[in-house]
């Protein structure tokens, strides 16, 4: 009799912890499903000069120009995701950025349902280990605590630190694939079949790779540590090897269609032209603009078309919006790669100043630093490293992420997926049963905290920075865009700008021009300054370059405006080239 009354009880609580972990499941669901349509209205027009990029490239299925897919750069898969909708939809430009964002969202939904899968894995093992040790779940931390914390930590990787889903970048690909990655790693180490799991683990490794270039040394570093979580190698080698052998399937076209992009074995410059760039701090602009000529390596340097001011011109390749960013391989081909101990050393220690003291990745790390606390603190100190060690695979993957970036360059948007991999990866640590009942008390107010915390700070993030008054920045670019047009410079023409690239990029999207040639930021309060012959010579330059129109922000100091047509009611403005004389227009026609 008292036998069934303790096993009715246990039902019972089975029970209604199951029913507290499914409420919670749905109500972290709903909260980051909000976050996102926030984040998603609140930038509907938003995008970040890199979004240019991939837009440039989602244009390979409208105009069946697939080269343009393969980048040095950027990676293929995000801007073709992009690139199916429009094409399937075919909207006005103004209507572009809102359906990135929609495909950003339903990219998100993709990255948590991969999160979820990952993190029932993680559950999983927890449980497990509890029933190892005590026969039942009743002693246990509730099941629901792992879940809350566990979606916190993804609402603020993905809101708090990637800016998911506003930024029209590839981040969340990324995330999606590493969660689905490590969730599959750990499915490996009980299932009977294994054959299928690394067959889906191949097929996410070779995506992975289409997604971004680091996810390709990362596939060698997840199936080494899949060799390790199986154990036995002889079990091993044949479900591995299924993942090797479709992962390198099909990473090959890419890997094949890049070295011929480049003209030498490459999965991808992304990493060499960083380091050129963050470590060995080579700038194309000036290595271009040289008094004594651009260096020799140099094989596409940019043309100089005027001194004092630099007049820079580009128009190979001309199919981009703005060439120096969007193909920035082409113009800084030949640059050698520089391996010098100190520059490294430098770079190291600013990457590591920013991995440790950047706001948004600072309560990440402080996390970690309280689960290794928890984890142990308690009873059994020993056994407890050893639950800690139960979430090894994702705190190896983990950490190989950032020691990657580490050597070239850091963002949190980069390292997020992997760090909540490590936070992850000290579940079991905190969350196995510890006898100590006192210490499960504490873990749980620890854990409720910090989960608020977290939730509050995604908040806050969505409030502030992604714009609640809603911004305009989007609607600005729209209208330069359509004023442009409008004043007749058409789609498919070509016009300088005068200041801004990061700027210029974006209302040249709009209205569907190229940009060509250009007077750099920084030269822009001088060249206002300058005797009307000179900037007439620049005037001159432009033409030459094929501009028919230039476009420049707040134009003279002194107001004198008669030359120059406002765009709308914002503060740029157009000067059509061809109104300029008879001896820039003879120019300009030849």
């Amino acid at each position: 009799m008292e036998g069934s009354l303790s096993d009715t009880q246990k039902d019972f609580q089975t029970t209604a912890q199951d029913r507290r972990s499914w409420m919670t499941l749905t109500l972290c669901r709903l909260i980051c499903i909000a976050f996102a349509l926030a984040e998603t209205w609140s930038q509907l027009r938003f995008v970040n000069e890199d979004g240019i990029s991939y837009f440039d490239m989602s244009d390979a299925l409208i105009t069946h120009n697939w080269h343009l897919l393969v980048n040095p750069i950027w990676s293929p898969l995000y801007p073709l995701l992009i690139g199916v909708v429009t094409w399937l939809t075919r909207p006005p430009a103004q209507w572009e950025a809102p359906i990135a964002h929609a495909v950003n969202f339903v990219i998100f939904l993709g990255a948590m349902a991969a999160f979820e899968f990952l993190l029932r894995q993680v559950i999983k093992i927890i449980r497990q280990e509890n029933i190892r040790l005590a026969r039942t779940l009743v002693s246990s931390l509730p099941i629901w605590t792992c879940q809350l914390f566990g979606y916190s930590l993804f609402a603020w990787s993905t809101i708090g630190m990637m800016w998911a889903p506003r930024m029209v970048t590839p981040d969340l690909c990324v995330a999606t694939f590493v969660y689905l990655d490590a969730g599959l790693l750990l499915s490996l180490r009980d299932t009977p079949n294994r054959l299928r799991i690394c067959l889906w683990l191949g097929l996410s490794l070779g995506l992975g790779y289409w997604a971004k270039a680091i996810l390709f040394p990362m596939a060698f570093v997840l199936i080494l540590t899949a060799l390790f979580v199986i154990g036995d190698w002889r079990k091993a080698l044949r479900p591995l090897a299924v993942s090797f052998l479709i992962f390198i399937a099909l990473a090959a076209p890419l890997l094949v269609a890049m070295s011929r992009r480049v003209g030498r074995p490459s999965y991808s410059e992304a990493g060499n032209m960083n380091y050129v760039w963050h470590v060995n701090h080579f700038d194309p602009y000036a290595a271009s603009a040289a008094a004594a000529g651009p260096p020799t390596y140099l094989k596409h340097p940019m043309s100089i078309l005027h001194r004092r001011p630099d007049v820079y011109g580009f128009r190979e390749p001309t199919a981009f919006t703005y060439p120096p960013r969007q193909d920035m391989e082409y113009w800084s081909a030949g640059t050698p790669r520089v391996i010098n101990r100190e520059m490294q050393l430098r770079a190291v220690g600013e990457n590591l100043r920013v991995l440790f003291t950047d706001v948004h990745i600072v309560p990440m790390w402080g996390l970690i630093a309280g689960g290794l606390i928890l984890s142990f603190i308690g009873t059994s100190p020993l056994r407890r490293f050893s639950n800690v060690l139960g979430g090894w695979p994702l705190i190896i993957s983990g950490l190989a992420g950032p020691a990657l970036y580490l050597l070239i360059s850091v963002e949190p948007r980069y390292v997020a997926p992997f760090l909540v991999l490590i936070l992850l990866g000290l579940f079991p640590g905190v969350f196995v049963r510890n006898q100590d009942h006192s210490i499960k008390g504490l873990v749980n107010l620890t854990v409720a905290l910090s989960a608020t915390a977290l939730i509050l700070s995604a908040l806050l993030v969505v409030y502030h920075a992604a714009g609640f008054p809603r911004q305009d920045k989007g609607d600005l670019w729209v209208s330069v865009g359509k004023s442009l047009n409008a004043a007749g410079v058409q789609p498919g023409e070509e016009v300088a700008i005068i200041g801004d690239s990061s700027d210029g990029c974006r209302w040249a999207r709009v209205a569907r021009v190229r940009i060509v040639a250009q007077v750099l930021r920084n030269d822009v309060p001088g060249f206002w300054h300058l005797d009307p012959s000179v900037q007439s010579e620049v005037y001159d330059a432009f033409v030459r370059a094929g501009a028919k129109a230039v476009v420049a922000e707040k134009t003279t100091p002194s107001g004198d405006t008669r030359d120059w047509q406002r765009l709308g009611n914002t503060d740029y403005y157009v000067y059509i080239l061809s109104q300029k004389g008879s001896n820039l227009t003879q120019s300009y026609d030849r």
